[in-house]
């Protein structure tokens, strides 16, 4: 299960990047993908998660919550040790607040110390599921070493997710378990052991549901003692990583963390080839599991791709259903220009551009323009999207902005604003809303400010 060390492919400046190089990922998918678990000892030079990154994730998920977003993502558990027969079972905290992360606290160590008061000693654990979503830095790691697996297994459209797991709890909160995910761990600090077992050796269980197949969903087992657990734990094989180290299981392995000394901090990368979480509202549809890595948003024209366009004009040919067509083009777009991961990342807190400002975007990280129903146009980068009138017109300038801006090089605002609104008739598009797109696409993080060509920035 140890696998070897691969040579770290070399990082882009100024980014956290976690790309490992193509070598990697051949020997990967030819020895462990979907296959077995394995093992990566220190795959990183540079640009691993830090403990001040995942505290400022967590930060910022509890400064949500307590501003009355309850959607945010984020579950606390307490160890409590009267469960049967010796075993410790986990409560969740309905109102976690006083529990969670505060500016005050300044960086995770201060906040663990608090914690550990506040608690008297008792074990918790804290999750946080969709983490890039809170962090910019997270999102940029968490694709960066995905472009790699996309290339070599395609690209998977489930709720591919990274999720966040804090604490002292001696064992996984909610126990042995599996996922509808494909699994990479990466421990941050302290010791991780995981408990493993292939999906045919629990499967034959009471709780497990018979008659179908449940290789690619997520199941629990049901623990009833002491004895028990020990049985299974004798049939587990198990794997061990530290700090730095990156662990992976396919998507039909039961597993579960195993007691290790003191705090650890972790990331669970999943992905998934599941429908993506967003078609669950919508009515039963065939929707593609994967793509081609060469059908993601890259640096030429790009277009949603056939399988997914087949998909949605299926569910739309009846004008009453173009409004859903519509919405659900909009959320694959979204989806793919996210790097197919559950959630967009935060937005940048930037002020208005000013006409004398020059804005640049990331080539590897193209602005999309993709046509609606009803002649509208989406624009969109990055996980988040806008809409705007698609008359030939301006789709017209809209499609030679965006390829413009995806060229990656210095652009001033004031001569993008001329070259758009020359000859184009008044009323066709205001000049406010072309300013509110760019400062959107500054928000998304799709371009940034830029020195102009021959002065150094400050």
């Amino acid at each position: 299960m140890l696998a070897p060390l691969p040579t770290p492919a070399s990082a882009p400046r100024g980014e956290p990047s976690l790309a490992l190089p193509r070598s990697f990922w051949k020997d990967f998918s030819q020895r462990h993908w979907d296959r077995e678990p394995a093992v990566f000892k220190q795959p990183f030079a540079q640009h691993f998660f830090t403990g001040q990154e995942i505290y400022e994730a967590f930060l910022e998920a509890a400064l949500r919550m307590r501003r009355g977003e309850y959607t945010t993502p984020l579950r606390f558990f307490i160890e409590h040790e009267d469960g049967p027969d010796g075993l410790p079972h986990y409560g969740m905290v309905l109102f976690p607040a006083p529990y969670l992360p505060t500016r005050e606290d300044g960086d995770l160590p201060n906040y663990l110390a608090r914690l550990d008061k506040l608690l008297g000693g008792k074990r918790f654990g804290l999750v946080l599921n969709r983490a890039q979503g809170f962090h910019w830095n997270h999102w940029l790691q968490a694709t960066t070493f995905l472009s790699g697996l996309y290339a070599s297994a395609g690209v998977p459209l489930g709720s591919n997710d990274s999720s966040i797991f804090l604490g002292n709890y001696r064992y996984t909160p909610f126990g042995i378990h599996k996922d509808n995910s494909h699994v990479f761990n990466f421990v941050v600090e302290g010791t991780k052991r995981y408990s493993l077992w292939p999906y045919e050796a629990l499967s034959g269980r009471d709780e497990v549901p018979k008659g179908v197949s449940l290789i690619d969903k997520p199941c629990s087992i049901l623990l009833r003692d002491k004895q028990e657990e020990a049985e299974l734990l004798s049939r587990a094989s198990f794997l061990e990583a530290s700090a730095g180290d990156v662990s992976y299981w396919p998507v039909s392995y039961w597993h579960r963390a195993e007691p290790t000394e003191g705090m650890s901090l972790s990331i669970s990368l999943g992905v998934s080839f599941s429908s993506p979480h967003f078609t669950a509202d919508a009515p039963p549809h065939e929707w593609p599991g994967r793509l081609r890595p060469t059908e993601m948003p890259g640096r030429r024209s790009w277009q949603v791709p056939a399988s997914v366009r087949s998909a949605l004009r299926q569910r739309g040919q009846r004008k009453a259903l173009l409004s859903a067509e519509r919405e659900s083009t909009a959320d694959w777009v979204r989806l793919l220009t996210c790097g197919a991961l559950n959630g967009a990342p935060p937005e940048a807190q930037e002020t208005p551009l000013s006409p004398d400002e020059w804005i640049r975007a990331h080539p590897e990280r193209p602005i999309v323009c993709v046509p609606l129903p009803d002649k509208q146009l989406l624009v969109s980068a990055i996980g988040r999207s806008s809409t705007l009138p698609g008359s030939p017109l301006l789709r017209r300038r809209l499609e030679r902005l965006v390829s413009s801006l995806n060229l990656g090089k210095p652009l001033s605002v004031s001569a993008l604003e001329q070259a758009f609104f020359s000859r184009l008739p008044s009323r066709a598009f205001s000049r406010a809303s072309f300013r509110a797109l760019l400062d959107d696409l500054v928000r998304w993080r799709a371009v940034q400010r830029c020195p102009a060509p021959g002065r150094k920035s400050r």
